[in-house]
Order: structure tokens, then sequence, then C-alpha cells
């Protein structure tokens, strides 16, 4: 995705600083406060609807910094490193030449293309979720788009509802170029009139409402402007928002988290036979009722699927037993 590097990964998107205490620290890194709020307010959301506490979240949130260790140990770098220095923090600003750069890579791949910006609120629906979740779902959905139509701000619904990454954003994507997003989206984006929000549609991710907020070609002085940014300091650089430098945080992170766990359990041999029918023996009840030990291969994909992810779980154990973590819990309590 070209929009997402450049403006993401490429431009170096770092810092937290100043006043924002150190929550826990993972394997002597430390995590601000703000990094946690960011990531919890994003996905506190759980696809019935029900809401986690912080300190619930923060029992997944320390697993993904754990792996994150084991990445770092396992000899990956992150593309750049955070800094806790507000002094740091200002120095790490976008590069004018190289945001220009970016911006005519963007007006050689799609010279008089029109670019969008969408902004979305998403219900994420798990593919092997029950017919009584899914149906669940839907009807949250449909009662957003109700309130669209009766004249809810469709940003602070976003905020509120979306299982998205761009929910602390009030659902705005940003702009994007043909071919950049999911099928499903990237069809309704552009099919819509500016300021028109879509009806519910379905993807593989789960239930979508679009709105466009704007949309101009590609060479416009609109799309030259948002690569510059507004936010001029000293240096002749772009700060970049608190937002945007945790949005980069987790996309770097998580391409390292990624790769860790690809190498660790996915590229592994799979598991002897006898080890995945006894796991299907002690949990045959979630491929069926009626199965029996006979049925196991029509169901075996679904098995492996599910042992990996066992897998993965007892490494996530050895890694707690590996790294020291340290929580303050009275930072932790201003978060409930």
């Amino acid at each position: 995705m070209l929009l997402f590097i450049c403006s993401l990964s490429s431009l170096g998107l770092w810092a937290q600083g100043g006043d924002d205490p150190v929550l826990l620290t993972v394997n002597g890194m430390p995590v601000n406060r703000s990094e946690f709020v960011y990531s919890y307010q994003r996905n506190k959301s759980q696809n019935d609807g029900e809401r986690v506490t912080a300190s619930d979240y923060l029992e997944r949130f320390v697993d993904y910094k754990l792996k994150l260790a084991a990445a770092l140990d396992a000899g990956y770098v992150l593309p750049n490193s955070v800094s806790d220095s507000p002094a740091t923090a200002e120095r790490q600003v976008y590069n004018k030449v190289e945001v220009e750069k970016c911006y005519r890579q963007v007006c050689q791949a799609y010279g008089n293309q029109d670019l969008v910006y969408p902004a979305q609120i998403l219900l994420s629906v798990d593919t092997r979720a029950s017919s009584a979740k899914a149906e669940k779902v839907k009807v949250r959905i449909d009662s957003v788009y109700n309130a669209l139509q009766r004249g809810a701000d469709f940003a602070e619904l976003a905020r509120e509802l979306s299982d998205d990454v761009t929910a602390t954003c009030g659902g705005e994507m940003g702009w994007v170029a043909p071919n950049q997003l999911l099928e499903e989206i990237e069809r309704t984006a552009y099919s819509l009139r500016k300021g028109e929000f879509s009806l519910p549609f379905q993807s593989p991710a789960g239930w979508h409402i679009v709105k466009l907020i704007d949309r101009q070609p590609a060479r416009s002085e609109t799309v030259h402007q948002w690569y510059l940014a507004p936010r001029m300091v000293k240096s002749g650089g772009v700060l970049p928002s608190a937002d945007d430098q945790n949005l980069a945080r987790e996309y770097n992170e998580g391409m390292l988290i990624s790769q860790m766990t690809q190498q660790t359990i996915y590229d592994q041999p799979e598991p002897a036979e006898k080890d995945l029918k006894r796991y299907f023996k002690k949990n045959k009840k979630r491929y069926g009722k009626k199965l029996k030990k006979r049925d196991f291969p029509l169901v075996r994909d679904l098995v492996l699927a599910d042992y990996r992810q066992f897998q993965e779980q007892k490494w996530v154990v050895d890694l707690r037993h590996r790294y020291k973590v340290k929580v303050n819990k009275s930072i932790l309590r201003t978060i409930e």
C-alpha cells in the first residue's frame, strides 16, 4: 500500500514523552499510559458489543508486548527506536524532501485518477462466529445506520463503536488510492458522493458503514497539502500527532510480531497426527456434537488451525515465565 507505507512507515512517526507516565515495563521496555490507552480505546469493544475492562485488556496487551520482546531478542529490528525524551521527539519529524518524494510517487502511480478520503464504522465478526452472534452484529450495524439517518454524528459513533484501527480518528482512513482497500470498501467508497454514507455492507472483516469525506485527483493541491501536512515545527518538518505516532508504532511492532509468530509457530513442521487426533478428541464439541472419531478427516484442517493457536498460547505462557513484567497499578486505576 503506497500511501500507507509512505505516510506511516518510511517517514518514521515515533516518540512519546513529556508527563506521560510509564504504565508497565516488559523485559525492561517501558510502555507509557497513552500508548496503552490508545490500544485499549480501539479494542475494548467485543464482537458481541460487550466491553472489557482496562485490567482485563491489559492481559492481552502484555501478551502482545511479550511477543515483541521475543522478536527483538531474536534479532528483529524496529525501523525507528522509540524515545521517551521530549527533546528527541521534537527532532523526530517528517523530512520535507521525503514527503515531496512520497507525493511524487503517488502522482506517478495514479496520475489523474481520483483518491478518496473515506471514513468507516466497522463491527467485526469472526469468521467462525456462531450464526446467533453474527446476527447480533447485524442488528447492531442496522441500529448504527438508523442512528446516522436520524442525524447522529458519524465520527462520534466511529469513536464509540468501531472495531477498526481508525476508531480514535473518528473512522477517518486518510487519502487512499485504487487497490488499497478491501474490495467491498473500495467499491462502496468510490460509489458515494462527498458527504454521503453507505448502507451497511459485509466484508470478510465484518459489517461496515462507509462515509465519503472527500474525493480529489491524485495530483490535486488538496492531496499535496495533505502530504505536506499543516503541523509545522521550527525544524521545518512536520511533527506527527499522538494518534499518528501510536498507529505507526503499532504497525511496525505488529510487523515484527507477525514475523516472529510465523517463524515460531506456523513455519514449523506440522504436528504429529497423533497429537492432532488427541486434540480433536479433547475438543470434539467444538467441531459439532455428532462428530465421531472416524470423522476426524472431515475437520482436520480446522483442527490443525486450532492446534496452531493452542501452540501459540503455550508459547505466550512460556514468554511470561521468560520475561519480567511490572505494572504500575495506581496508574492502571486511572484508566478504569
